[in-house]
């Protein structure tokens, strides 16, 4: 006796196959059959006739980590379809942490801590972290990576020194001690710091660690703009140094002079690959970004931590220096504010007040009769650089044809929040709340960017593979039953910039275990995931 059976579905297997027709069969979580079986031999049969059956989607890029042992039922991830999650993204980590930087550390992850979530820190490493989160559980599973930036803050500071060859050990330990704990790879956000101060060679090395593990290396390049280029080609010599898989984050294109770029990028790793560099991509199907508010503030201005750069952008002498370097950005920096203007980058959350959100720099200068360089640092000064902001003026062009390159797979970039209890501040990205329905909606049925089958590959079967989960990512006996089930002609993504908190419409089953824990937008409660560790499931 079967614990569930899906009769009568559309298989699209998460391998890019055609769909067809055809039943599944569970039993103790897992997939114990897809072909054809009576309705007696089920506890629990669900009639799905004309309904489109996928793997459950997995989010290769988020940052729900960070907030996931204070809060384990945040359920915006899983109204998308999503059942896995691989978190610790863009350098930033929970761990490894050092008692003497503890308090760096907190700043460091402070922009994703929503206001009123008190984190224990009861955990020093990756491995703690993950007892933690499989005895509280959570809403999905969860993978993570870990922090370059994590790992060369607690051994370094803020500071940004070239490490001694001591330090350097110490941070090769802590990498191979995390791998060893079970995270999928190592992550770096290159334009934030403590990543900002990284030089390629550190890279290398951390990477060789990461290489004898046979994990991934994931990065937030140094540019996404004028310098793009040269971020790409640091990121494959990381790869052909090291022998380590290479993972481009949230892969794009600043707009304007850059339009057209990602045939040279795209090309650049089709290359790579052709002499023996693993090389691929993700990115989220919207052309506007979302980064910390720190990262409109130029990469001098950050060293020593959040309160130095406060000090120095409390000093009125710096204003006209850091208004000219925001205008035109640095050799060594790109500027957000020079791509996309002080009209082009909005307030997207904030901690004190609220009353900016939603308003761009240009709008809030004009309402405070000040310039746009007070107005931004203004906010900057008050909220103690806890605050986010959209950024447009990516290019539409660029974005379609990476989504369309067989090397790009989905993540959401995403954080964690709730449609009954926000824990996120102001309005955040929609990109939270509707990346995997808006692919199908927007980018498979309107706009026939992706036929089903592959879009359905590139948030499942390719995502597993690229971050070794052996147990899930298709539709296939042995594996885990994992499901998103939906209506191909109704799912529709409603999260908007201006009102992100809405719920995907068009899915009627989300599937988790082999426990059905949604049916038609309404959350059952339970709480079923656990920590995804390399090797370990």
């Amino acid at each position: 006796m079967y614990d569930l059976i899906l009769k009568n579905g559309i298989i699209v297997d998460g391998t890019g196959s055609p769909w067809y027709r055809a039943d599944v069969a569970i039993k103790n979580e897992i997939i114990a059959g897809v072909g054809k079986f009576a309705a007696h031999e089920g506890k629990k049969v669900l009639d799905i006739d004309g309904l489109i059956v996928a793997p459950g989607f997995i989010d290769t890029h988020t940052h729900t980590d960070i907030i996931a042992t204070a809060k384990n039922d945040p359920e915006n991830s899983l109204f998308q379809g999503v059942t896995t999650q691989v978190s610790g993204n863009c350098g930033k980590s929970n761990a490894p942490v050092n008692g003497e930087t503890i308090d760096l550390l907190k700043r460091y992850l402070d922009a994703y801590t929503p206001k009123g979530i008190v984190l224990g820190w009861d955990w020093k490493s990756m491995g703690d972290w993950f007892d933690i989160i499989d005895r509280q559980g959570f809403i999905t599973d969860i993978a993570t990576l870990l922090g370059q930036g994590t790992v060369r803050l607690a051994v370094l500071g803020m500071s940004d020194a070239e490490p001694t060859k001591v330090q350097l050990e110490e941070m090769k330990k802590l990498v191979d001690n995390a791998m060893r704990e079970g995270t999928v790879g190592m992550s770096s956000g290159l334009i934030y710091p403590p990543g900002i101060f990284t030089k390629t060679g550190e890279l290398i090395e951390l990477c060789k660690v990461v290489k004898e593990h046979e994990a991934v290396y994931t990065t937030h390049l140094r540019s996404e703009g004028n310098s793009l280029m040269d971020a790409i080609e640091e990121a494959i010599e990381i790869g052909r140094e090291s022998g380590c898989k290479v993972h481009i984050s949230h892969h794009k294109v600043r707009g304007g002079i850059n339009t057209g770029l990602s045939r040279k990028t795209l090309a650049a790793m089709e290359y790579a690959r052709g002499i023996g560099i693993d090389v691929t991509c993700d990115l989220y199907p919207y052309v506007a970004g979302y980064s910390q508010i720190s990262s409109l503030v130029p990469r001098w201005a950050t060293v020593g931590g959040v309160n130095a750069m406060l000090e120095r952008l409390a000093n009125a002498e710096n204003r006209d220096r850091f208004r000219v370097e925001m205008e035109e950005g640095l050799p060594d920096w790109d500027s957000f504010i020079h791509f996309s203007g002080w009209d082009g980058i909005a307030f997207s959350s904030a901690k004190e007040d609220h009353s900016v959100e939603g308003k761009s720099i240009a709008q809030l200068a004009a309402e405070r009769n000040v310039a746009p360089i007070d107005a931004l640092l203004s906010v900057i000064l008050k909220e103690k650089a806890e605050a986010s902001v959209i950024i447009y003026g990516s290019s539409l062009e660029d974005h379609i044809r990476i989504m369309q390159h067989p090397l790009s797979m989905i993540g959401s970039d995403g954080f964690a929040c709730s449609y009954t209890e926000p824990r996120l501040q102001g309005k955040p990205h929609p990109r939270c709340l509707s990346t995997f329905p808006r692919v199908l909606a927007k980018y498979v049925r309107e706009d026939h960017v992706l036929d089903l089958e592959t879009a359905v590959y590139k948030m499942s079967g390719f995502a597993a593979s690229r971050f070794g989960f052996t147990d899930r990512g298709l539709v296939k006996k042995g594996l885990l039953a994992d499901f998103v089930v939906f209506d191909y002609d109704k799912i529709a993504d409603k999260a908007t910039f201006a009102s992100p908190y809405q719920k995907p419409e068009g899915i009627r089953y989300i599937i988790k275990n082999g426990v059905v824990l949604i049916e038609d937008n309404i959350f059952n409660g339970q709480i079923l995931g656990k920590s995804v560790r390399l090797g370990k499931r």
